[in-house]
């Protein structure tokens, strides 16, 4: 795990030996969560963490490519990081995969404490009491959006405290938080969650895609052309490179702003 990497281990105690808790588990403490622990700990007993195949790491890293790129300035992306969930209940450390919080002002060596923006659990191979049991407890503590990732299925749950769950299927558009408008991406196809050529669409490509349109509008505007709104949409709107070097060229040697329009129309 990613959290707490300077803190050694502590002897705790064998797990064998341990007394048993309300719900049948082994008793445990925040001692027992360190950087590469096996355990999280849910109000008090030990929740040992599932295992789960290939699919699970990379639907990790293509969401949190996907949240680095689009987040907003002063949001941070943690992956596997333990978040303190403790309660009158009893203490919690418990794992999402995927955090965005925006309330991280500074690195921790110690467990993440705070509501995060958005927190993401990626279904794999764990049991459906594992999964059910961690979202219960993020909506408890009204962490505000909770999605699920069905990697097998390739559908996305998303989830939020008080409402119906929402499920996107192949084929639909899940939309995303305003804080993930640092590009103007307002939402992605559930393929772009679980498949990597998907998803560079969104990530390398949409990043060079922007950076490209916002130059072609910047040379127009050091020249003094003003276009319509309906063609600076277009400029921005577009997502192949090859289009948009052609429209520079243009938006740098064309004699008006209508010469300009005019080659957009074009393609």
């Amino acid at each position: 795990m990613n959290a707490l990497p300077n803190r050694p281990p502590r002897n705790t105690g064998a797990i064998e030996l341990r007394d048993f808790g309300p719900t049948g588990r082994r008793l445990g403490t925040a001692d027992d969560c360190y950087d590469g622990s096996p355990w999280e700990l849910h109000r008090g007993e030990l929740v040992e963490q599932m295992g789960s195949k290939d699919i699970h790491g990379i639907v990790m890293a293509i969401l949190a490519a996907l949240f680095r790129t689009h987040g907003r300035e002063g949001l941070t992306v943690m992956t596997d990081v333990y978040c303190d969930l403790s309660d009158p209940a009893g203490p919690s450390l418990r794992a999402p995969d995927v955090v965005l919080v925006g309330d991280l002002a500074s690195p921790r060596n110690d467990a993440y404490r705070g509501t995060p923006v958005l927190a993401v659990e990626i279904r794999g191979t764990q049991s459906k009491r594992y999964l059910e049991e961690k979202v219960k407890l993020y909506l408890e503590h009204d962490w505000p959006w909770v999605w699920i990732a069905h990697a097998e299925r390739r559908e996305l749950e998303v989830l939020r405290p008080g409402t119906a769950p929402v499920t996107y299927r192949p084929g639909a558009e899940v939309p995303l938080l305003p804080e993930l408008g640092k590009h103007g991406l307002g939402a992605v196809p559930v393929a772009a969650l679980f498949e990597e050529r998907d998803a560079s669409r969104f990530t390398d490509e949409w990043v060079q895609a922007r950076t490209q349109a916002r130059a072609v509008l910047a040379v127009l505007s050091a020249r003094g052309l003003v276009i319509p709104e309906v063609v600076r949409a277009r400029v921005l709107a577009c997502e192949a490179p090859a289009a948009l070097e052609r429209w520079l060229a243009s938006a740098a040697t064309a004699a008006s702003a209508d010469v300009f329009a005019a080659a957009v129309d074009r393609g």
